[in-house]
C-alpha cells in the first residue's frame, strides 16, 4: 500500500508539472512581448515607466512590481494590491503570465523578485523567457547573495539576459562584465543614456530623484531605449511615462513641524546601497540627522553604509533603529562617528530620541531615513513626532 500511495503522489507531481508548463507555455504564445526588468535600483520606477509608455502607444501592457509594495498594473493604468498567503516565491511570475494571458495583453513588464543569482535565471530561462532584458544598474547590495564588489553584483544581475534577446542596460558601473555575459549567450547589446527630456519642460525632480533630476533621467533614459527598439515615437512614449504613476517605495521629500521647529526631510529607506543615498542627498547644504532602520538578515547592508560614510559631515549625527547591529559593524561606526554622534534607539522610543536631538541640535536642517523599508513606517513616525 505504501508503494502504491508514493507512485500516486508521484504521478500528481508529474502532472502538476506538466500542467503548470503547459499553462507558461500558452501564456508566452499568447502575450509575444515580455519585458524582464532587473537591476539594483530603478526596477519598479522603470517598470512603472515602461508600462506607461506602452500604454500610450497602444500597446495592451500587464505590468507587475515587486518593490516596497507589490502591484499589479493593469492594461487600463489601474492597479491591484498583490497579498501574498505565504513568503514571495518566483513562481508568482508564472502567475502573472497567466494573468497577463487572461486579460488579452499583448505585453508584459515584469520586475524581476529574485535576489539568489540562481533563482534570478530560473525566473528568466523557465519562466519568462523574455524577448527583452533590463539591468537597470549594478551597485553594491545583498552582498550576501550578489558579492561584495560591484562587479560581483553586475554578474549576478546578468543572470537574467535571455538567450539570444535583447539586453537593455542603463548608465552603471560593472558593465564590462554585463557585456561579456552578453556575449555569452549570442544576447544583443543595447547601452542606454539618461533622458532628461523626459522630465518635461521646466520640471523638476521626479518623485525618486532627490536634488538631482538625472536620477529620474536614468530610468526614463532606460526605458525610452526599450521602447525605441519597440518602434514607439519618443513623443508617445514621453508622454506616457510622464503620466506614470511613481511607485509607492519611491523616496519622498517633506517637512515635519517637531521639537518646536520645522525640519525638512528625506525618506530614502528604499535606496538600501550607499551610492543610491549619495545621488539622493547630493547636493545637500547644512548637516543632517540620519536615521538608519537595521535588519537582521541584512547585516552587511549596514557594514557597507558605514565604509562609504554618507554621513560624510563632522556634524552629521546618525541613529540607528530596529535590530541592534553586530559588534564588530558598532565598532567600525564609532570610529567614524566620534564624539557622541552616533546612537542606537528602540523603534518604540525613536520618535522622542529624535526629537530630543532636534532640540539639542539646532543646527539639523535635514532628517534622513534609510537603510530598509521592512520594519520602517515613515508616517506613524512623523506623526509621532509632531505631538512632541
Amino acid at each position: 500500500m505504501a508503494t502504491l500511495g508514493s507512485a500516486a503522489l508521484v504521478a500528481s507531481l508529474i502532472a502538476l508539472g506538466l500542467a503548470e508548463r503547459r499553462a507558461r507555455d500558452l501564456a508566452r504564445r499568447a502575450v509575444p512581448l515580455r519585458i524582464h526588468v532587473n537591476g539594483t535600483r530603478g526596477k519598479s520606477t522603470v517598470t512603472r515607466l515602461l508600462a506607461g509608455a506602452l500604454r500610450a502607444g497602444g500597446v495592451r501592457c500587464l505590468a507587475k512590481t515587486t518593490g516596497t509594495e507589490p502591484r499589479l498594473i493593469l492594461p487600463d493604468g489601474s492597479e491591484r494590491a498583490i497579498r501574498r498567503r505565504a513568503p514571495a516565491s518566483i513562481r508568482e511570475q508564472l502567475w502573472a503570465m497567466r494573468q497577463a494571458r487572461a486579460l488579452g495583453a499583448h505585453a508584459v513588464v515584469l520586475e524581476c523578485m529574485a535576489v539568489e543569482p540562481e533563482l534570478q535565471a530560473v525566473a528568466e530561462r523557465d519562466m519568462i523567457c523574455a524577448t527583452i532584458g533590463v539591468i537597470t544598474n549594478a551597485r553594491l547590495d545583498h552582498a550576501e547573495a550578489m558579492g561584495a564588489t560591484v562587479e560581483d553584483v553586475a554578474a549576478a544581475l546578468a543572470s537574467t539576459i535571455p538567450e539570444r534577446g535583447t539586453i537593455v542596460v542603463g548608465p552603471t558601473g560593472g558593465a564590462d562584465v554585463i557585456a561579456a555575459a552578453a556575449r555569452a549567450k549570442g544576447a544583443r547589446l543595447v547601452v542606454a543614456a539618461a533622458d532628461p527630456a523626459a522630465l518635461g519642460p521646466g520640471a523638476g525632480p521626479g518623485p525618486d530623484a532627490g536634488s538631482r533630476p538625472d536620477w529620474r533621467a536614468d530610468n526614463a533614459g532606460i526605458a525610452l531605449a526599450v521602447t525605441r527598439l519597440l518602434g514607439l515615437p519618443d513623443d508617445v512614449a514621453r508622454s506616457g511615462m510622464r503620466e506614470a504613476a511613481p511607485d509607492p517605495g519611491a523616496a519622498q521629500r517633506g517637512a515635519v513641524d517637531a521639537a518646536g521647529r520645522r525640519v525638512e526631510y528625506l525618506d530614502a529607506s528604499a535606496a538600501n546601497d550607499p551610492e543610491s543615498l549619495d545621488r539622493l542627498l547630493t547636493p545637500r547644504t547644512g548637516q543632517a540627522l540620519f536615521v538608519f532602520n537595521h535588519r537582521m538578515d541584512r547585516p552587511l547592508r549596514l557594514r557597507q553604509f558605514a565604509e562609504a560614510e554618507p554621513w560624510s559631515r563632522d556634524t552629521d549625527r546618525l541613529v540607528v533603529t530596529g535590530d541592534r547591529p553586530d559588534w564588530l559593524t558598532w565598532r567600525r561606526l564609532r570610529r567614524r562617528l566620534p564624539g557622541g554622534r552616533l546612537a542606537f534607539e528602540r523603534p518604540s522610543r525613536l520618535a522622542a530620541r529624535l526629537a530630543a536631538d532636534l532640540r539639542a541640535d539646532a543646527g539639523a536642517t535635514l532628517l534622513v531615513f534609510c537603510g530598509n523599508t521592512k520594519g520602517f513606517g515613515r508616517e506613524p513616525l512623523l506623526a509621532a513626532l509632531r505631538r512632541r
